[in-house]
């Protein structure tokens, strides 16, 4: 990552998705500003990193691309995090500790 902290990377990441997706495609930044409704110079913004995209722009961009959501941000962005509940329920716990002392393991009617 370099000198990029994370939130940097991953806009960077989701910018660069967007862009070879267009090619993809055979779109242009100027055809996606007019179809978010948005400036061109605000396209060139996200397109660069400087801005995010927010998640309905990106929605709207993977429906007009024809593709998923999960197409358009790729493996690398979606898998860039575990899931946090895993870290948070085992965290400074033994596996034995897990469970909750002195609950009733019968089902509740």
């Amino acid at each position: 990552m370099g000198g990029m902290d994370t939130n940097d990377y991953r806009t960077a990441l989701i910018s660069g998705e967007v862009r070879a997706w267009l090619a993809r495609r055979q779109k242009t930044q100027a055809e996606l500003a007019d179809h978010l409704g948005i400036a061109r110079s605000a396209i060139t913004r996200r397109m660069k990193g400087d801005r995010l995209f927010s998640l309905p722009e990106l929605m709207d961009v993977a429906d007009w691309l024809e593709i998923s959501l999960q197409d358009l941000l790729g493996p690398e962005i979606l898998g860039t995090r575990k899931s946090p509940r895993s870290d948070l329920v085992t965290t400074g716990a033994r596996e034995d500790e897990w469970a909750l002392r002195g609950s009733n393991p019968r089902p509740m009617d």
